[in-house]
């Protein structure tokens, strides 16, 4: 479902009501470039001998985060549905604008880069970059909110102290200005004949010096009373001051600036609902509709609703998915929270903070693998098991746009969407595997040498069988006997082909360990997979985001960063 400026708000309720019913959430961006070291640069690491640290790479990472944007974030929003056996998906769509909402000046100042070569790939991939201007969905990090409303009070406090003009005596027009004032003024505290007295020209619009002027001589000579600009400034109102009246003005401006940051913050409302955030500012008036006249469709029942799913949110145990995490996660970090850590041990405890439960799946097809090297792309693993239908997945039929001959790749909600079926048929995969290799062992053969490598995906699908929609089925595909010793038969650099003796054997053990259903994220299944994140270019190979240590060559990259400082 693709959302834009128009129709974001009136369902931006119905999408964190889903997260908070979902079993978990994979994402996808486009960004508008993915690195900032240019080749034959003196950063340029191509002819070094050694791998990088897990500093140096996040190094790069932060530099690429902080230099460009995100253009586009997808989501799939996916739930078990236990009475069907079946898991339901809600691919989101989302094209995010850099501009202010609606136009209005709130103050942003935004630097807005793009690297010809990465908009170069998307155009090729039909993105639509006007798109992003035109309806694009804003969005606003937590520091930006703050430093927004931290200007916003010091402007107040500053426009107190603003120093006295000088008025030299040789401007007659500007002493007779302020002399006009001040008898106006005067003359109506002596007969006031209304509540209020305008300031103004008869020809003329006042200028920005004259309105200055105005303010100066009230708040000098008459402390008592406090003026308005009317009319885009063309005239100053003055009236008496009123404490309760004072106190109601600053609320309504107060008011009048959250309604604009929290229009600003726009997709920022997801990211909260991700990570079991703040979602008060969420105004039941954007998902009012006046024609609704049941009672939990008006604003006061609209309000209640948004209560009881930000308590559901804040106390449930997110799990966020993606393919190849590294660089998405520091984007998220940047665009809905704000700068970057210097240090990857602090960005690292920030993302675990806020994300507790974090898949890649590029780590989960990888895992256990000798070559770190084989061709690991979404789509890539994705590919065999298109026809595989158990686990079932299936697209809720508002999210129809992402079926099967329906191909969009590289736009965000559809990658997104990819990922989840990848997650869910390659996490049964493996916990088939598993299983089965128990079954194995207890009949004194092992499915492979090592159970930790046994990460087999499934064969090509030219050698997939077409096979009836039914549970009964095994997600592990048929083989024909004579390729079962040659490991390079498939054309999926995944595939490990076990050496067994007895094929029909394994088949029944198969089918009686079909999964259906993911295992709960609690399980000691999980232990290998969450919270590593795959980073081909460092020693380790991954970075988890879990862990407590650093490798000895990060610490001792972080003491010399220190001891040079």
């Amino acid at each position: 479902m693709d959302l834009n400026q128009s129709n974001f708000y009136r369902n931006v309720l119905d999408i964190i009501e889903n997260i908070s019913n979902a079993a978990f959430v994979t994402f996808d961006l486009e960004m508008s470039g993915i690195s900032t070291r240019p080749k034959n640069s003196p950063g340029d690491r191509t002819l070094d001998v050694s791998k990088p640290t897990l500093q140096q790479q996040y190094d790069e990472v932060r530099s690429t985060a902080e230099t460009f944007q995100i253009l586009q974030m997808g989501i799939t929003i996916v739930e078990e549905v236990r009475e069907k056996e079946f898991y339901i998906a809600r691919p989101y769509n989302f094209d995010l604008s850099p501009l202010s909402y609606g136009g209005v000046d709130i103050g942003l100042q935004r630097t807005i880069r793009f690297n010809s070569s990465s908009c170069d790939f998307l155009h090729k991939n039909g993105f639509d970059f006007g798109r992003l201007f035109r309806s694009g969905i804003p969005y606003l990090s937590r520091t930006e909110e703050f430093e927004l409303r931290s200007e916003y009070e010091q402007r107040a406090e500053r426009n107190s102290k603003i120093p006295d003009l000088i008025i030299e005596e040789e401007d007659k027009k500007a002493l007779e200005f302020c002399n006009y004032t001040r008898t106006s003024i005067t003359n109506w505290l002596n007969k006031p004949v209304q509540k209020f007295v305008n300031i103004g020209t008869k020809d003329n619009k006042l200028t920005g010096f004259q309105r200055r002027l105005v303010y100066q001589i009230v708040r000098r000579d008459f402390p008592e009373l406090r003026t308005f600009g009317r009319c885009d400034g063309d005239f100053m109102q003055i009236e008496k001051l009123d404490e309760e009246q004072e106190a109601i003005h600053r609320k309504h401006r107060l008011k009048k600036l959250d309604t604009k940051l929290f229009k600003q913050k726009g997709l920022g409302w997801v990211f909260e609902a991700l990570c079991g955030g703040n979602l008060s500012g969420i105004d039941p008036l954007w998902v009012y509709n006046q024609e609704d006249d049941e009672p939990e469709k008006l604003p006061a029942g609209i309000a209640t609703r948004i209560k009881d799913v930000e308590a559901k949110l804040k106390s449930k145990n997110h799990v966020i998915i993606g393919h190849n995490l590294f660089m998405d996660i520091a984007f998220l970090y940047k665009t809905f929270i704000g700068p970057l850590p210097t240090q990857v041990e602090d960005f690292q405890k920030e993302i675990h903070q806020l994300f507790p439960r974090v898949i890649d799946t590029k780590f989960l097809a990888t895992h256990g693998l000798e070559s770190m090297h084989i061709r690991s792309s979404l789509k890539e693993v994705l590919k065999p098991f298109l026809k595989i239908d158990n686990p079932l997945i299936l697209l809720h039929q508002d999210h129809r746009g992402y079926g099967s001959s329906f191909g969009r790749d590289h736009e965000a909600g559809y990658d997104s969407w990819m990922t989840a079926e990848l997650f869910v048929k390659l996490s049964a995969k493996l916990m088939t595997d598993q299983k089965v290799g128990g079954e194995m062992d207890k009949a004194g053969t092992s499915l492979c040498a090592d159970n930790n490598s046994c990460q087999e995906i499934i064969e090509d699908n030219n050698q997939i069988n077409n096979k009836s929609r039914n549970t009964s089925e095994s997600i592990l595909p048929t083989q024909e006997t004579e390729n079962i010793n040659n490991p390079y038969i498939s054309s999926n650099p995944f595939a490990i082909l076990e050496t067994i003796e007895d094929r029909q054997d394994v088949a029944v053990t198969e089918i009686s360990t079909i999964q259906k259903w993911l295992p709960d994220f609690s399980s000691s299944f999980w232990a290998a997979y969450l919270n590593k994140i795959r980073v081909n270019s460092i020693e380790s190979g991954y970075f988890d985001l879990a862990s407590s240590e650093l490798s000895e060559t990060d610490d001792q990259h972080r003491k010399k960063i220190c001891t040079s400082l």
